[in-house]
């Protein structure tokens, strides 16, 4: 068994829960430990159950409740070294942190997660392979643009929580300032519901996706019908297709194989 719990995701925060029969796992901590807690709560867990918070990178809607979650409930935090030097302002000193590198296997609990680097502007911004038993999860949110490293990890997952941050045409015809949509669209900005879907559609073909968690919405620049109908015209009916929201949370998804 695997499963996930999308705890929210977008500019305002980001977490989700992954967990297996005796092991959970939390991915980033971008609410404050109070609304991660109650977030948890709502779905029947505790973060004291958690076997670790893995952190993507340093920005605030990824980091913002890490630090209290580690010193109040004892989690650790696993992180790239650039990640806590990037963030060093963000932590206490006290805090349980443990260091990973780049396309290192980390063994959690009865868990395996690989590393992988994706291209966004931070120091160090990084997805997950999360595998458990012949069931294997990936998290690849905050990045411009795909590499081959990125397809080369997720074709072996079997579900994926994905960025589809934009619609590009929303994106420049919105409100932000021009310096800001040209780096939400850049290399290292985030990736837009067409770029998003081509993926998706190369793992569908080339891999052995079953399902996918659209994720990272933007509010001002997306809407959530036309990321799930920018994704499903490339892929069709081919896979389950979930989209994350910022202010509540998913229900428990399983990752099923082929």
């Amino acid at each position: 068994m695997l499963e996930l719990m999308m705890l929210g995701s977008g500019s305002g925060g980001n977490a989700c829960i992954v967990k297996n029969e005796d092991t959970m796992i939390l991915i980033d901590a971008g609410f404050s430990g109070a609304e991660i807690k109650k977030r948890m709560q709502s779905l029947g867990l505790e973060p004291e159950d958690l076997e670790a918070c893995l952190i993507t990178h340093e920005h605030g809607d990824h980091i913002k409740g890490a630090s209290i979650l580690s010193r109040r409930h004892r989690v650790k935090l696993l992180m790239h070294p650039a990640t806590k030097q990037a963030g060093r302002k963000k932590f206490t000193g006290s805090e349980r942190i443990r260091h990973f590198e780049m396309g290192e296997v980390m063994e959690l609990g009865s868990m395996k997660v690989s590393s992988v680097p994706t291209l966004h502007d931070s120091d160090s911004s990084t997805g997950f392979l999360i595998e458990s038993g012949d069931k294997q999860l990936g998290y690849l949110t905050d990045l411009g643009a795909v590499t081959e490293d990125n397809f080369l990890m997720m074709r072996h997952a079997d579900f994926l929580v994905m960025e589809a941050n934009h619609d590009r045409d929303m994106l420049w015809d919105g409100p932000y300032p021009p310096h800001l949509k040209a780096r939400v669209d850049s290399r290292v900005g985030h990736l837009s519901n067409l770029d998003s879907a081509e993926f998706i559609a190369m793992l569908v073909e080339l891999g052995k996706l079953r399902g996918v968690m659209l994720a990272h919405l933007s509010e001002k620049n997306n809407d959530p019908a036309l990321a799930l109908a920018t994704v499903r015209r490339r892929v069709g009916n081919s896979l389950e297709i979930y989209v994350a929201e910022q202010h509540r949370t998913s229900k428990r998804i399983k990752v099923e194989t082929k």
